[in-house]
C-alpha cells in the first residue's frame, strides 16, 4: 500500500485533514471510502496509520490509529549525479532512481550533453522532477521525498560530494575488470568506519556521447574511483539503474543482510 505525504499543519488533536490536490487523488482516483485505512507522512519524518472518519465535498478527514517515528534514513545514503538526457529519460531515471532508493539527484551539465537547460523552463522543469520524486517515493513506501536539484556543472556536483565516502564514475573506457563488485570489495576493506556507517555514496553516470577525459581525470582528483559496468555500452539511464541495482546488492552483500 503506498504512502502519502502530508504536512505537519495538517494534523491537530488526533485528526487530520486534507485538502486538495491529495483529497481528490485519494477519493475521486483511489476510490477510498469510510473506513478506509490510509497511511501518511508529514515532513517531520513521522508516519501516521489513519483511518477515513468523514468525507466532505473538498476535504476529508482521518482519525489518527498509530504514530511511529523514523529512526534515521536507511544507509547507504545515495547521491546521484546524472548527465542531463534527451526527450523524458532524465524523468524516468529521477522514478526509478527514488523507488532504488537514492536521496539526492542531480542533473549535469557536461561537455558532451546534447540537452541544455532552457531560459523560462527552469522552474517548471523542477516542479516536475519534484512531482515524479514525490510520487515514486510514495509508491514504494519512502519515509522521505528524495531531493532534486536543478541542473549544475559538474565542477560544483564535485565540490559539494566531497565528504561522501565511496564515490565512483562510471566510465565506458574502462576496463571491464574494474567492476563496481571489485571497488566495493576493496574499499569496503579499507577500514570499520566505511563499514559501520557511511557517510554516503556518490555515484556519476555520463551522457549519451560519454565522459572526456579530462572530465574522469578532474573526477579521479575529487577522489571519485572509476568503475565499468562491463563490455558493453549502455544507455545513460540504462547506466544509471544498472549501477545502483548492483551498489545495493553489493552492499547488503558484503555487509551481511542477503
Amino acid at each position: 500500500m503506498p504512502v502519502f505525504f502530508i504536512q505537519q499543519s495538517n494534523v491537530s488533536q488526533g485528526v487530520i485533514q486534507i485538502g486538495p490536490p491529495l483529497f481528490h487523488h485519494l477519493i475521486h482516483v483511489l476510490r477510498h471510502r469510510l473506513g478506509d485505512r490510509v497511511t501518511l507522512i508529514d515532513e517531520a519524518g513521522k508516519k501516521y496509520g489513519t483511518r477515513i472518519a468523514a468525507i466532505f465535498s473538498k476535504s476529508v478527514s482521518l482519525n489518527i490509529l498509530s504514530e511511529e517515528t523514523q529512526q534515521g534514513p536507511s544507509k547507504p545514503l545515495l547521491w546521484l549525479g546524472i548527465a542531463l538526457t534527451k526527450g523524458n529519460r532524465i524523468d524516468w531515471v529521477i522514478e526509478k532512481a527514488v523507488e532504488l532508493g537514492v536521496m539526492r539527484i542531480s542533473p549535469l551539465i557536461t561537455r558532451r550533453v546534447v540537452v541544455k537547460p532552457r531560459d523560462g523552463r527552469t522552474d517548471h522543469q523542477q516542479k516536475r522532477w519534484g512531482e515524479i520524486a514525490k510520487e515514486a517515493a510514495q509508491q514504494s513506501e519512502r519515509w522521505e521525498i528524495p531531493k532534486i536539484d536543478p541542473p549544475m556543472i559538474l565542477d560544483t556536483f564535485l565540490e559539494q560530494t566531497q565528504s561522501s565516502d565511496f564515490k565512483f564514475i562510471f566510465w565506458e573506457k574502462e576496463s571491464p575488470n574494474a567492476s563496481l563488485y571489485k571497488q566495493l570489495e576493496r574499499v569496503q576493506g579499507e577500514g570499520q568506519t566505511h563499514r559501520s556507517a557511511p557517510t554516503g555514496v556518490a555515484l556519476l553516470i555520463g551522457p549519451e556521447g560519454g565522459w572526456e577525459k579530462e572530465e574522469v581525470t578532474r573526477a579521479g582528483e575529487m577522489g571519485y574511483i572509476s568503475v565499468s559496468l562491463g563490455d558493453r555500452p549502455l544507455r545513460a539511464d540504462t547506466a544509471a539503474i544498472t549501477a545502483l541495482s548492483i551498489l545495493q546488492y553489493e552492499w547488503n552483500r558484503l555487509n551481511g543482510k542477503n
